[in-house]
């Protein structure tokens, strides 16, 4: 059996209007897409197109706010929760029409004019407050968080993946999944083989590019055919989703995909 990719529909495809994103990426063999930027698009023309392309919605993210800017962003940050409970209510609307598998909470940055405790406070508040309104909506969706990496965002609240995944398993196993980025995990100087050992417990989806600069892989440091099966030994029978920025029209890149794809 050949290994199933996702591919970000919001990094990857952008030579295309966001609704033909859906065609081009079932047209590529992907089987999954992502949305990390759901206000790019129109919800119910996103929902079309992906019916009519036949793909399913893998992972949304909860609107960020300023943090693509370089801005604190919403999930951990005090005094914005009233934003955060919004972009979450919406978002979890968005994975009811879009029939999305995950639902990523969203980075954020520890502001200056605050510190990591307080933060840490807010964003457990966040989380909880996301586990039981996604309980009360009876939403098929699972909830994911995503440890950033201290290269590209050093200040960011989580930024390693051991750190997220102790933050899981301190309250909230079985209520949040560890969203597994093989970028963020090399940045950071992990093996991504082995951390994913450590916390395949809590792995909820695998994420990928290649390793500086967010490249396809095949373009950087990383060796994917053994990271993957890898991986998969540790029992990880999910979609791979490619979070790239081509340099190029996206078609272009996909050599490595006919390659990856053969497992063994």
């Amino acid at each position: 059996m050949n290994r199933r990719f996702s591919t970000s529909v919001s990094l990857m495809f952008r030579e295309f209007a966001m609704p033909e994103r859906f065609a081009q990426a079932k047209a590529a063999s992907f089987e999954g897409v992502e949305i990390q930027f759901l206000a790019e698009g129109d919800l119910a023309e996103m929902a079309t197109a992906a019916a009519a392309a036949e793909i399913d919605v893998t992972l949304i993210n909860v609107d960020m706010g300023d943090y693509m800017a370089g801005g604190a962003g919403l999930s951990g940050v005090p005094g914005r929760e009233a934003m955060f409970h919004n972009e979450f209510a919406s978002a979890l609307n968005a994975a009811e029409v879009l029939g999305a598998r995950f639902v990523h909470l969203g980075p954020s940055r520890i502001p200056t004019d605050s510190d990591r405790a307080a933060c840490l406070d807010t964003y457990r508040r966040n989380i909880d407050h996301a586990v039981e309104h996604a309980a009360r909506r009876e939403s098929a969706a699972r909830l994911v968080i995503e440890p950033m990496n201290r290269v590209d965002a050093p200040d960011a609240l989580i930024n390693d993946i051991d750190y997220g995944a102790a933050l899981i398993r301190s309250a909230y196993a079985g209520a949040i999944g560890l969203q597994f980025d093989i970028y963020h995990v090399a940045m950071n100087g992990h093996d991504p083989v082995e951390a994913y050992a450590r916390h395949r417990d809590i792995a909820a989806h695998v994420q990928f590019s290649d390793v500086p600069g967010r490249q396809p892989p095949g373009d950087g440091t990383l060796d994917f055919t053994s990271i993957f099966a890898g991986i998969e030994s540790y029992g990880y029978d999910g979609l791979f989703g490619a979070e790239y920025m081509p340099r190029q029209p996206t078609l272009e890149t996909l050599g490595w995909m006919k390659q990856l794809a053969r497992r063994g």
